[in-house]
């Protein structure tokens, strides 16, 4: 058994969901800042009123 495999093999079964939850997470951060861009036109207008 060659332990530099295992460990290698390790890495890349751990990194792998991590890539993917990275993706996924600059993907939400890129929506929740449209959305919020979106909320802060609105903003002012329901801050005075409020």
């Amino acid at each position: 058994m060659n332990d530099s495999w295992v460990y290698h093999h390790f890495i890349n079964t751990f990194l792998f969901p991590l890539k993917m939850f990275g993706v996924a997470f600059c993907v939400l951060g890129m929506l929740l800042y449209m959305l919020w861009k979106e909320k802060q036109k609105e903003g002012p207008k329901e801050n005075k009123s409020s």
